[in-house]
């Protein structure tokens, strides 16, 4: 290999040479051969196919990824969810228990009115029919009181000291008793009525928020029906029927069935087949979870077997709980010469609407 220096060298050396210094070039020539090798690396070929392989399988894998992230992030929130449900109900149970205990408030209303805690409800009913007080009442003259109907039972002879009772009133007891209101019995089902003490029993026959009784087995959930429907609807879906007022729903019915479940799929309704299986064959009636003032339905109910058809006609009765007794009233007989032991009886169910709603 060659190499190449440049050396400065000067011709007619001093300072008063005008003449510029020339650059003496000399060529040496090394006899060792030197050889410099520079490593480069190849770039890599990457085919268009494979590119796009590994660019759907990386998709593939982020999508996978993403699934599984979603669906825990779903239970997550259920999690969350069901947590806060059951918290609010602890808060919601805790604040029912004080409020049992302490009642509303120790301090005035805006209206003037107070909260008081009556330690002995017992002391504002009749000591005789044991039945809360009502308008008039009567006192003897030891101050032994009495409601307007008892004194006539005891033919007006007080029963604690034989004096007489039934003329003279109870002013005070009267007053008092029309001064207190009283929450409904079902309040812990959501109604908020507050009623004179004297006449609560009218508003708790009425209340449309009467306890009812999950029918299915296992199941100790009590509320009012709407809350009841909804039970069924979020926690027995699977175990009620949908139909529609005024059209005909299908259905096989077991002779070792003891009920089915149906559900108006507008107005959440429950009505409930109770199938009660005896010595001549199947008594089936047809019923509505409900308070008594729930307005009664018109059903028409039919069963069909091979040659023979029986159609019945009724009105429904309202039920809070399902219990397993003779009907008194009205039921369909169905002979169990009619039921097919591995099928059933194809059996036919049209519900009216009701009258109240």
């Amino acid at each position: 290999m060659a190499k190449f220096s440049v050396e400065d060298y000067d011709y007619d050396e001093g300072p008063s040479n005008r003449v510029p210094k020339r650059r003496k070039m000399s060529f040496r020539h090394t006899s060792s051969v030197e050889a410099y090798i520079v490593e480069r690396s190849e770039p890599e070929v990457v085919f268009p196919e494979e590119e796009q392989e590994e660019d759907e399988e990386g998709e593939e894998e982020e999508e996978e990824e993403g699934e599984d992230e979603g669906e825990e992030e779903e239970e997550e929130e259920e999690e969350e969810e069901e947590e806060v449900y059951e918290e609010e109900e602890q808060i919601e149970a805790s604040r029912e228990q004080i409020s049992k205990i302490d009642g509303s408030s120790s301090g005035p209303a805006r209206d003037g009115s107070i909260s008081v805690t009556l330690t002995d409800p017992e002391v504002l009913d009749c000591s005789i029919c044991c039945e809360p007080l009502t308008v008039p009442v009567f006192q003897c003259e030891n101050g032994h009181i009495a409601c307007s109907t008892c004194c006539t039972k005891i033919l007006n002879r007080c029963p604690s000291c034989c004096t007489p009772i039934g003329y003279n009133r109870c002013r005070a007891i009267e007053k008092v008793l029309e001064s207190i209101k009283v929450s409904c019995q079902n309040r812990i089902y959501g109604c908020q009525e507050l009623s004179i003490y004297s006449i609560k029993h009218n508003h708790e026959k009425v209340c449309t928020y009467a306890p009812c009784s999950c029918p299915l087995s296992g199941c100790s959930f009590v509320s009012s029906w709407k809350i009841l429907s909804q039970h069924i609807t979020y926690k027995h879906y699977c175990s009620a029927a949908r139909f529609k007022y005024g059209r005909p729903i299908s259905f096989r019915l077991d002779a070792d069935g003891r009920f089915k479940i149906f559900q108006e799929e507008v107005d959440d309704s429950l009505f409930i087949l109770n199938n009660r299986k005896e010595l001549l064959g199947n008594l089936v009636t047809v019923s509505r979870i409900g308070p008594p003032t729930r307005g009664s339905c018109n059903y028409e109910l039919s069963a069909k077997a091979p040659k023979t058809s029986l159609i019945f006609q009724s009105f429904t009765n309202s039920i809070q709980k399902w219990v397993d007794v003779l009907p008194s009233v009205s039921f369909l007989l169905i002979p169990s010469q009619l039921f097919n032991p591995s099928e059933g009886l194809r059996m036919e169910l049209s519900i009216n609407k009701p009258s109240d709603s």
